[in-house]
């Protein structure tokens, strides 16, 4: 898929593919879902620092994991409610 972040990783969920896009100039990106029964991908969020290689849905689909770096350190985040 075009625009598929190089270094991150991909979480298959039941409807669809959770992903993280290129990041922009400023290092910002998008995470996003591609749904497969649209064949359309859209933006969840923007992740305003780089991102880790790792990503993680839970089972029910309600919540998404990852670690994003900022100059000071690394935090694990946690994306909640989101649809």
């Amino acid at each position: 898929m075009e625009g598929v972040h190089s270094e991150a990783q991909w979480a298959v969920a039941k409807d669809g593919i959770y992903f993280f896009r290129v990041a922009d100039k400023l290092g910002h990106s998008d995470l996003s879902f591609y749904d497969f029964s649209s064949g359309q991908a859209k933006k969840i969020v923007t992740v305003p620092h780089r991102v880790d290689n790792r990503i993680a849905v839970s089972p029910d689909g309600r919540s998404i994991l990852y670690p994003e770096f900022d100059s000071l350190g690394a935090d694990l985040m946690l994306v909640e409610n989101f649809r």
